[in-house]
């Protein structure tokens, strides 16, 4: 790296099947307009919403992808911070679509990265404690902040005794431990293909899904491309009132369910950033009991912070979700490999979070 140049990992163009391979590559640097904050990242994370970039299952057009994870203040600008600070960053604007980090706007799978004035004055940079646990943990913030944030509007809809969790990918073994943390915890039944969940084509599934104690909440974290099967499943089989929280994204357009044809993901959208306040869940008369449906998009700087402090927690384990740490160019070789592959795996271990360290901070 030198002062104009830096490295980063950058997409290549989309093969025949929309994937986008990725390459660690040069990159001028970046130019600061007033109240900009560049930033060296520190670790960035590879989540599930980038894979889904990367297999062509999203049109994001950033170059060099990352919204998760933590990085050193190199010019703070006017922001107040001090250079050298750890940070983190909230991808998401709740009032400016045109900032979204490592979506439309270069991220943190780069040795800089230039944070915009409108973002800093809106303090979606936050400050990390120093003294927080080994900083691969922070790749872990963005989703432990999402999950949270998935779990408080559910709480104003019901109190569940009872939660399923579709998913067992990165948010939905975090939201796992969150849930199994309430008092008194509800009873969580995790669907996936882990050793420790029951597959989605288990034919045990329905049954177990129909004695689970009502209100249930169920957290649908699937790929986008599973979250409508995941929704009717569990409109189908649950009984009582089900609060459904569209996690995963999903097309637009109606989806068939025992309540009608609601367009769910325009319903998930509702909630952006923690805004509004009071949530908004919505709700649909059917034959088994009350769907309370919702979602949300981002998170808001209480979620951030929320999800730093649980991270620092000793007893708040990780081990079984950060499952690869690696330099960039060792982020190129597992993502290449893992588009090449039937399976998300790597090293002989199924990939769930990646914690990236650029190596410029």
């Amino acid at each position: 790296m030198s002062a104009d140049r830096h490295r980063a990992l950058v997409r290549l163009p989309p093969d025949g099947r929309g994937r986008t391979r990725v390459a660690v590559a040069e990159r001028p640097a970046p130019r600061l307009d007033p109240g900009d904050v560049l930033l060296a990242p520190l670790v960035a994370g590879v989540c599930g919403t980038d894979w889904q970039i990367l297999h062509g299952l999203r049109d994001d057009p950033s170059p060099v992808l990352g919204h998760e994870g933590t990085a050193r203040v190199v010019e703070p600008g006017t922001s107040g911070l001090r250079t050298g600070a750890l940070v983190t960053v909230n991808p998401t604007h709740p009032d400016d679509p045109s900032f979204l980090l490592g979506h439309n706007l270069p991220g943190l799978w780069a040795e800089r990265t230039r944070i915009p004035a409108s973002a800093v004055r809106a303090g979606l940079v936050l400050p990390v404690p120093d003294t927080a646990r080994r900083p691969e943990v922070a790749a872990l913030a963005e989703p432990l902040a999402s999950v949270l944030y998935g779990r408080d509007i559910a709480l104003t809809a019901a109190r569940p005794a009872s939660v399923v969790i579709w998913g067992d990918g990165v948010v939905g073994r975090l939201a796992r431990k969150v849930w199994q943390r309430e008092v008194p915890a509800p009873r969580v039944l995790l669907v996936g293909r882990g050793t420790d969940a029951t597959a989605p084509d288990d034919p045990r599934l329905p049954g177990l899904l129909a004695e689970l104690p009502s209100p249930v909440c169920a957290l649908l974290a699937t790929w986008r491309t599973g979250t409508r099967e995941a929704l009717t499943e569990v409109d189908r089989h649950i009984r009582g009132t089900l609060v459904a929280d569209v996690h995963a994204g999903l097309a637009a357009g109606p989806v068939p369910l025992s309540c009608g044809e609601p367009d769910v993901a325009a319903l998930r959208a509702d909630n952006c950033g923690g805004l509004p306040r009071q949530p908004l869940v919505h709700r649909f008369a059917r034959p088994g009991g009350p769907l309370l449906l919702h979602g949300h998009r981002g998170v808001s700087r209480d979620h951030l912070e929320r999800a730093v402090a649980l991270l620092s927690d000793a007893a708040f384990t990780t081990d079984d979700v950060l499952t690869h740490e690696v330099d960039l160019a060792g982020a190129a070789e597992l993502i290449n490999s893992v588009l090449a592959a039937p399976r998300r795996e790597a090293d002989g271990r199924r990939v769930l979070k990646v914690a990236v360290r650029p190596g410029g901070a």
